[in-house]
């Protein structure tokens, strides 16, 4: 316990006073100029439909967009019984220099669109695997905000160019069929999906900071300094 003292300093001077990361947003779309291009890319960004889904702006009312701007609407989904996880949107974002990426999104239903969302993605821009599903609330047909997934745990997604994610309507799972987001309702493919606020976040990669030479004698003659400052108290103890 006597060189207490002696590790801290040690242990702080190599942590060089800490490295605080905090969570900066890699691209983000707020869809506020009517225009599918990402809004904010820390390293580039795009966009796709899929399977022949369209898109169009509209004014946003109730998504966590801070300003009065639009969302994305999107349409011309599959009939029903047909196309699960084919039709829907896909985002490709550049993560390289982040790490613990994090998907945040507000969605919003019309009453015939299907209930039912996946989340894929990939991490060489040619096999998808499902993240996870989201379900609207049956009858719920406002914006609902902050939708999220966390990929930090999933090797490959931090630092990578190629990263990219799909939101598609699914079948209600254990079924073959669409199950529509109204309680009173039945699936249709003419149902629309809303998005709003579409981020991808991360904390930078910070490489650890290798001390200069001069910074190493100035800690050794520090060190050598307390260890004979703690050797003469243990003397006179």
């Amino acid at each position: 316990m006597k060189f207490q003292p002696l590790a801290l300093a040690l242990g702080a001077f190599l942590a060089l006073g800490g490295l605080n990361a905090h969570a900066d947003i890699v691209a983000q779309w707020d869809y506020n100029k009517g225009s599918t291009k990402h809004s904010q890319s820390m390293n580039g960004a795009s966009f796709a439909t899929l399977g022949g889904v369209t898109t169009s702006f509209v004014a946003q009312t109730g998504s966590s967009d801070p300003n009065a701007g639009q969302a994305m609407n999107t349409a011309s989904y599959a009939a029903q019984g047909t196309g699960s996880l084919t039709r829907g949107v896909q985002f490709g974002v550049d993560t390289t220099a982040y790490e613990n990426i994090v998907l945040t999104f507000d969605q919003r239903n019309s009453a015939t669109a299907s209930a039912w969302t996946a989340l894929l993605y990939t991490i060489d821009g040619e096999n998808w695997s499902q993240a996870t599903t989201f379900k609207m609330a049956t009858g719920n047909l406002d914006f609902v905000k902050g939708l999220s997934f966390d990929f930090s745990s999933i090797a490959g997604v931090a630092d990578n160019t190629n990263f990219a994610f799909q939101l598609v309507s699914m079948f209600a799972p254990g079924t073959s069929s669409y199950l529509a987001t109204g309680a009173t309702s039945n699936y249709g493919p003419a149902g629309t999906i809303r998005y709003d606020m579409v981020t991808i976040s991360g904390t930078e990669i910070i490489a650890a900071a290798v001390p200069e030479p001069e910074s190493y004698a100035l800690m050794l003659a520090g060190l050598g300094a307390m260890a004979l400052v703690l050797r003469r108290r243990q003397r006179q103890v």
